[in-house]
């Protein structure tokens, strides 16, 4: 069933103004009576208004809610967008309402815009710097899910038409078009433009298949150097097992005899272990991009 514009105003609450405006950035296609001219609204267009309601009240920019609708984006990922969005505009208000508080003057001639102006760009500085480091670090952290990955399949996998079969409905699965390019027992697929390699193992909870980029020396997040890159899949990789050891060995710390010689050629044997483990990881971290 087919709607005027004032229906469609009526049915969505969207203004008839809005909804013009969302043709025009390609979000609605409504089709035309052939006798006036006058836009029809089908009711899947109907339901794309009340979704494009539900997203703009949510603060989503037009740009992310047509690639999701044109399928670039998934609907995990577009809302995983905007809480990112959105927090990052709470600690901009939070920072604005904290920053308000330090402006003791009560006279407009009597505050020095210069001081407080220099005061807000020292500290956007450096939180920039850090900023950059936790969003870079945050990329790369995803950037390993790329690289490879797995999964259980329902099947066993040990004949090529049922291993194509798995990895088709592993893509089909999580919103992914794969293309298989090689089939055997360790097909070859295309997924986002990238070519991986599958295979199967076998554990006591069942079989795993892995897949893992062909190419891993022609992946770097785009915008980030190759050095960065590598320094922080080093600092992604290691972090967490040298949290894990300082928080598991605090105790050991906190007995020891600061006084001691003994103690001192512990931490420095420590340290050397600890140094060596990560120029291991820095070396094999790096080695794939040496072609």
């Amino acid at each position: 069933m087919s709607r005027t514009i004032k229906e469609a105003e009526e049915l969505t609450k969207v203004t008839s103004q809005n909804i013009r405006y969302y043709e025009k950035q390609g979000l609605l296609a409504p089709k035309r009576d052939k006798e006036n001219s006058y836009r029809l609204y089908s009711e899947e267009e109907i339901s794309r208004l009340k979704l494009i309601r539900l997203f703009r009240k949510l603060g989503m920019p037009i740009g992310e809610i047509r690639r999701m609708f044109e399928g670039d984006i998934s609907l995990e990922e577009a809302i995983g967008d905007q809480i990112s969005r959105l927090q990052s505009q709470k600690e901009e208000l939070t920072a604005a309402l904290e920053f308000c508080g330090r402006i003791k003057e009560n006279q407009l001639a009597d505050v020095d815009p210069d001081l407080y102006l220099e005061e807000m760009e020292q500290e956007e500085k450096r939180g920039s710097v850090f900023m950059d480091f936790v969003n870079d670090y945050a990329r790369v952290v995803r950037s390993e899910a790329i690289r490879e990955f797995s999964f259980m399949p329902d099947d066993r996998c040990d004949e090529s038409d049922t291993f194509e079969r798995e990895l088709l409905k592993y893509g089909k699965e999580n919103g992914k078009t794969i293309i298989i390019t090689k089939k055997s027992r360790s097909p070859h697929f295309m997924m986002d433009g990238k070519e991986y390699r599958a295979y199967r193992t076998s554990s006591r909870f069942g079989i795993v298949v892995h897949c893992e980029l062909v190419h891993p020396e022609d992946y770097v997040p785009e915008g980030m150097s190759r050095r960065k890159y590598r320094l922080l899949r080093v600092i992604s990789i290691a972090v967490l097992p040298l949290i894990l050891f300082a928080a598991s060995n605090l105790w050991i710390f906190k007995q020891m005899d600061f006084g001691s010689p003994l103690t001192w050629l512990a931490l420095f044997v420590l340290t050397v272990v600890l140094l060596a483990d990560l120029c291991f990881l820095y070396y094999s971290c790096g080695k794939n991009f040496r072609g």
